[in-house]
């Protein structure tokens, strides 16, 4: 069974990874001044949505990152409602009409001629290398899929288990689309023991090997047609509870 193993009192420190590749541990959690600062940011920014949208999140979620493309997706999500599917096209829709309203510095128009976040983002080269996210859709598919990372030593999604919340992935079959149709969450939760990722295939047809799709590093709960497969720390009650919220 997977569990979480970062530590952030090991941050600055020399580990290895699993090819023996020394490094020092990057910083991957907020500290406890940085929750007061980012919940205060976040509650000023949010003071105009509306109730509804608000109550949908819950009282203990914020968006955890800083600003940038992880914020502006978290909170494309937040807008478009808390614990609730969208589509992949509402989500990319959302994040143009919201991140077209944050203004950059004079220094980044005059560097790049890149005028908000969203002509950034949308702006910016795939790399040549790259045999997958070469385009804009496809690097904001690749940040949700990161944001699901919680294992090894760059948990990308530590943040949002700190704020009790996770992004989830549902993946469905559809003619007439090869890759399927896909569909994200952010869900919200009472407590941090329950603040795991999921991974939806219920309603998808593997086109080959499931293990393709099916990550046994994945911490979370991954949902196929036929099982579910907890990768954390979660009790048994808690993946039945888990699997009904998938429906």
């Amino acid at each position: 069974m997977n569990e979480i193993i970062y530590d952030p009192q090991d941050v600055g420190k020399e580990v290895s990874n699993a090819k023996g590749k020394v490094f020092k541990l990057r910083k991957y959690h907020l500290t406890d001044s940085e929750m007061s600062l980012y919940r205060k940011k976040w509650d000023n920014e949010v003071l105009k949505v509306n109730i509804q949208t608000r109550r949908k999140s819950g009282d203990i979620f914020f968006n955890p990152y800083r600003q940038g493309i992880y914020y502006y997706q978290i909170q494309t999500l937040f807008l478009l409602g808390a614990n609730e599917w969208h589509s992949l096209s509402d989500i990319i829709s959302k994040l143009e009409e919201y991140s077209s309203s944050v203004l950059l510095r004079r220094s980044v128009v005059k560097k790049y001629g890149h005028h908000t976040a969203w002509d950034q983002f949308r702006g910016r080269r795939g790399r040549l290398e790259a045999k997958t996210s070469k385009d804009y859709v496809g690097r904001m598919q690749e940040n949700f899929i990161m944001l699901q990372r919680l294992s090894q030593m760059h948990p990308y999604g530590y943040k949002l288990h700190q704020v009790f919340s996770a992004i989830d992935i549902k993946r469905i079959s559809r003619k007439g689309f090869s890759n399927g149709l896909y569909f994200y969450r952010l869900s919200t939760y009472p407590t941090q023991q329950q603040a795991f990722p999921i991974k939806d295939f219920s309603n998808f047809t593997f086109p080959q090997h499931e293990t393709r799709y099916v990550s046994k590093k994945f911490i979370g709960t991954i949902v196929t047609k036929d099982r579910v497969i907890v990768g954390s720390n979660q009790s048994p009650i808690e993946s039945q509870e888990v699997e009904s919220q998938t429906a």
